[in-house]
């Protein structure tokens, strides 16, 4: 497909699905999970690991939260964006380059990048539901790579039970995703900057600190 038909079948598919809210756990970290509600780009992490650290953003911008040392950004933001055919073109994805491949035994339509192609730039999809199973990116000549795996329907839709994360040819993370709601997080009180406890607390163990370290939004090239 050309880009509008492109774009217009990931919203025909996707486009409805509008709010969200998962909640992440870690295996390699069982004492430490993630509460995240999303909305149309703004989102609100809540980190439990016996304490609570919390946040608000807007896409890859953090703009509150109760970390003094800063606030991570989560990979599940970047799976299902606003607009995403825009988003991805943004982050580097060459969308002239389209083919017809496989991804982990699947038809898939990859994009931006050439089948052998390792480190372009590059969005893989499912041939019929238009669900990413790759995002790869480059910031600050980083190679990042975000993998959506395990997709089962949730309120019509299809949505991912996994996720991992490589950052410079190594995965660093792996991550479970427990679906709560669709189309029920678009309460405007979850992302209010001035009902927002911005009351300091500590940081949560890893893998809070390794995300806000070394996980980085992709932007533009």
């Amino acid at each position: 497909p050309d880009e509008e038909k492109l774009a217009e079948a990931v919203r025909h598919n996707y486009g409805p699905f509008s709010s969200w809210e998962v909640e992440l756990s870690y295996p390699e970290y069982p004492d430490v999970s993630t509460r995240l509600w999303y909305a149309r780009g703004k989102w609100r992490q809540e980190w439990r690991y016996g304490e609570q650290a919390k946040g608000l953003g807007v896409g890859g911008s953090v703009v509150a939260s109760c970390a003094t040392e800063g606030f991570p950004l989560s990979p599940m933001l970047l799976w299902m964006v606003s607009n995403p055919v825009d988003a991805w073109r943004s982050w580097g994805v060459d969308m002239e380059t389209r083919n017809f491949g496989f991804c982990n035994g699947q038809p898939c339509l990859m994009l931006g990048a050439e089948p052998g192609d390792e480190t372009s730039p590059a969005v893989r999809l499912n041939n019929e539901s238009m669900a990413p199973i790759l995002i790869r990116y480059t910031v600050d000549e980083t190679l990042y790579s975000v993998h959506f795996d395990e997709y089962k329907t949730f309120a019509g839709y299809e949505v991912p039970q996994s996720v991992s994360v490589t950052i410079g040819g190594d995965q660093v993370l792996q991550m479970q995703v427990k679906w709560i709601a669709a189309n029920k997080a678009d309460d405007p009180s979850l992302y209010a900057m001035d009902a927002f406890d911005a009351t300091p607390c500590l940081s949560p163990p890893l893998p809070f600190v390794l995300l806000r370290d070394h996980f980085h939004y992709p932007t533009a090239p």
